[in-house]
């Protein structure tokens, strides 16, 4: 049980790290800014990521595939299968 309950602790903590960078999509932003990649990198590790690059700089939307690709491998599906799922 205990297992299982960490895996559902994670994918919620990774769903926030989703949160992260569409709200800021939303506003507007394109790239990551030093406030953004502080938050980011604080959600990220509290899922359980460690970020092995620098978030500053990089695309929102690449930031994004990345979650998508790490929420896929946690649930054991393909990264595609995972989008269409969240997406409907």
């Amino acid at each position: 049980m205990t297992g299982r309950r960490e895996h559902r602790m994670r994918q919620l903590a990774l769903d926030r790290c989703l949160q992260i960078p569409e709200e800021a999509q939303m506003r507007g932003q394109v790239r990551v800014d030093g406030p953004l990649g502080a938050a980011l990198r604080r959600a990220l590790e509290h899922s359980g990521v460690i970020a092995e690059h620098r978030l500053e700089g990089r695309r929102l939307d690449r930031v994004l595939d990345d979650i998508f690709t790490l929420q896929a491998q946690l649930l054991g599906q393909e990264p595609e299968e995972r989008r269409q799922r969240t997406a409907s």
